[in-house]
C-alpha cells in the first residue's frame, strides 16, 4: 500500500483524562474536504457521548507502507459522517498531564505498527538532547500550509529545545520503525508533525553503527 502524500485525519476521543482512543480515516478515505470541514468538537461530543474529542488534521504520510499492522478495533465507526476505526489509544500518566499539552513532550500509544521508508526517498528527524531519534511519520497543516517540498526547511522554522536538532536526507537502504510491544513513543513538533522513536538514527548507514 502506498501511503507517502496519502491524506487523512484523526479524531481523539475520551471519556477520561488519561486514556484516549485514536480513529483514523487510514483505509477508508482520504478525510474528504467538503466533510471535514463542517466536523465541530461539540457535534463529536453530542454524537459520540464522549466528554473530550480533539480533532486532528488534515495530516499527510511521509511514511512509504507499513506492514505486520493491525487495527485496534476493525469495526467502523462513523462520526460526524467520517467513516474512521480506532487504530490506537494514547495513555498519559497523571504526572504527564500538564506537559502532555506542550510540543517535543513524549506520548505512549498503544498500537501495533511497523512503518515503512523506502531506499532513496527523503526523511526528517528530531534527535533530542539525550541522542535519542524520532523519524516523522506525518505532517499536519492545521498550523501551517506545508507541503512535503516545505519539510526539508524546518529545520530554520522549529522551535527546538536546547539540545535537540533537525536533520533531513535521503535513505540509503529501506528502514522500518516497529512499535515494540504494541507501544509506539512519538512526539510532535510545533507545527504537530509526529514523529515516531527510532532504534538510531536512519541516517547513518550501517557501517556508522557498527
Amino acid at each position: 500500500m502506498h501511503m507517502r502524500g496519502e491524506r487523512y485525519c484523526e479524531i481523539i476521543l475520551s471519556k477520561k483524562i488519561t486514556s484516549y482512543a485514536i480513529y483514523n480515516t487510514l483505509g477508508l478515505n482520504d478525510c474528504p474536504p467538503n466533510i471535514w470541514d463542517k466536523v465541530t468538537v461539540a457535534q463529536v461530543k453530542q454524537e459520540t457521548g464522549f466528554s473530550f474529542a480533539h480533532l486532528n488534521g488534515p495530516r499527510y504520510w511521509v511514511i512509504d507502507g507499513f506492514n505486520h499492522s493491525n487495527l485496534i478495533n476493525s469495526a467502523i465507526k462513523t462520526i460526524n459522517g467520517l467513516a474512521m476505526r480506532e487504530v490506537g489509544v494514547l495513555d498519559i500518566k497523571w504526572v504527564d498531564l500538564l506537559k502532555s499539552r506542550f510540543p517535543y513532550h513524549q506520548h505512549h500509544v498503544k498500537r501495533q505498527t511497523t512503518w515503512f521508508y523506502e531506499a532513496g526517498k527523503p526523511i526528517y528527524e528530531l534527535i533530542d538532547a539525550n541522542g535519542e531519534v524520532f523519524v516523522m511519520q506525518s505532517y499536519s497543516i492545521q498550523q501551517s500550509p506545508q507541503t512535503e517540498q516545505s519539510l526539508a526547511q524546518l529545520g530554520t522554522t522549529l522551535k527546538l529545545p536546547k539540545g535537540w536538532i533537525f536533520k533531513t536526507g535521503l535513505l540509503k537502504t529501506a528502514e522500518s520503525i516497529e512499535a515494540i510491544n504494541n507501544l509506539a513513543i512519538v512526539v510532535q513538533d510545533d507545527l504537530e508533525n509526529t514523529y515516531q522513536k527510532a532504534p538510531h538514527d536512519l541516517l547513518k548507514s550501517e557501517e556508522d553503527h557498527a
